[in-house]
């Protein structure tokens, strides 16, 4: 049975009192949102969630310059509008390739676009009312979408608040500066410390990608 998701990022008062729960978990969270300030962070729930997966694919394992280089001409294809599956399963491979997308993203993209066209992948609608596990669950069987490429789906096209994705290097790397630990921490020992960020997981996430 499909159950509602527990919060959303969506609305400012959530965001304030995530902001607050976060300053006090101690010193060094408390200066990180004072110097980053209000949570700005975007969520984007026009896409439909093989949209929203699509272009998560297209991020993975670049950094936030080259993954918007990319993502910027493949929506040049297409008149800046994201493409509909039916065009994008139709595309010629050396247009994808083009945009400077490996084979493995391609394929993924096109199976993608061809699970929407067979109405194997839930809307946006039906998926606002599925828990993360049943996401999960639909999503991960798709060869090339791993966790990250659903929690940043589950972030910011649905807003859940308490996604921690747990392998982003940023993350691994930004937290062990802002707590100065000696080496990187991994990402099960990041999972045991974030416990402290519940329920804001999320939020807490966008703070740590802000810090240079």
């Amino acid at each position: 049975m499909l159950t509602m998701p527990e919060k959303k990022l969506i609305g400012k008062h959530e965001l304030k009192r995530a902001e607050k729960f976060l300053s006090n978990i101690d010193l060094d969270w408390k200066q990180l949102i004072q110097h980053i300030g209000s949570c700005r962070i975007k969520i984007n729930t026009s896409y439909e969630p093989y949209q929203a997966l699509i272009k998560s694919v297209i991020f993975q394992q670049l950094n936030p310059k080259a993954a918007n280089s990319i993502y910027e001409k493949f929506l040049n294809i297409f008149q800046k509008n994201f493409p509909t599956a039916e065009r994008i399963f139709t595309m010629d491979n050396d247009q994808l390739k083009n945009c400077g997308l490996s084979k493995n993203k391609m394929s993924c993209i096109q199976n993608i676009a061809e699970l929407h066209i067979q109405n194997k992948l839930p809307n946006k609608f039906e998926i606002q009312k599925m828990t993360e596990s049943e996401i999960k669950h639909i999503f991960q069987p798709i060869k090339g979408v791993g966790p990250w490429t659903i929690d940043m789906l589950l972030i910011f096209n649905l807003g859940r608040a308490d996604i921690l994705p747990s392998n982003d290097l940023a993350l691994k790397i930004n937290y062990s500066k802002l707590k100065k630990l000696p080496e990187r921490i991994n990402h099960e020992d990041l999972a045991k410390h974030s416990a402290a960020w519940q329920p804001y997981r999320s939020i807490a996430a966008w703070y740590l990608w802000q810090l240079n």
